[in-house]
């Protein structure tokens, strides 16, 4: 296997989902505080339509996306790397930690950044919300992979996206060892 070709190895269930539910977690926070301390929410007229459509088209969008690639996935799912010696992996346990904490810390920040910008430079409050609603569907996603995962018995490893970027992440096949 090629773990240092690759980086380190991290759960592809546990990255995902704490990434969710890191950035989620912020957005929700920060859009509570922003909407009651600005009151005024701009649902109407036309600002209020074009922000609750852009909101359900990105959400929609986005479970389609998901939806779409589903049979790939799969296939990607069923094709993993078995992992020539899974106790190799738990020897990583403090270096996966820090990436998975450097992930869901990044996305965090970016939640914030966009959240701020979508209230303050655009006065579009609920256009803050399209990010957390990706996420939300980003959590169900990673719940029907843990789904998977258990229903054939092994646990699915791919690069920590904060060591290895975007594009050799995606590159990159899936590994697996078997479920403890």
């Amino acid at each position: 296997m090629s773990e240092l070709a690759t980086g380190v190895l991290v759960r592809v269930v546990a990255s995902g989902a704490g990434e969710a539910v890191a950035g989620t977690s912020v957005a929700v926070v920060l859009d509570t505080v922003l909407f009651i301390e600005r009151g005024d929410l701009r649902l109407s007229g036309r600002a209020g339509v074009i922000q609750i459509g852009v909101l359900v088209a990105v959400a929609a969008l986005w479970t389609v996306n998901l939806l779409a690639g589903r049979s790939r996935e799969l296939r990607a799912h069923e094709s993993a790397v078995p992992v020539g010696d899974p106790q190799a992996l738990s020897g990583q346990e403090p270096e996966q930690r820090r990436l998975m904490r450097r992930g869901r810390i990044r996305l965090a920040a970016a939640m914030l950044v966009y959240t701020l910008v979508c209230v303050y430079f655009f006065h579009q409050p609920l256009l803050a919300l399209t990010l957390p609603a990706v996420l939300l569907i980003s959590l169900v996603h990673a719940w029907r992979i843990a789904v998977w995962e258990r229903r054939h018995g092994v646990v699915l490893w791919k690069p920590a996206l904060s060591s290895v970027g975007r594009e050799e992440w995606r590159r990159s096949p899936y590994y697996s060892t078997p479920a403890e």
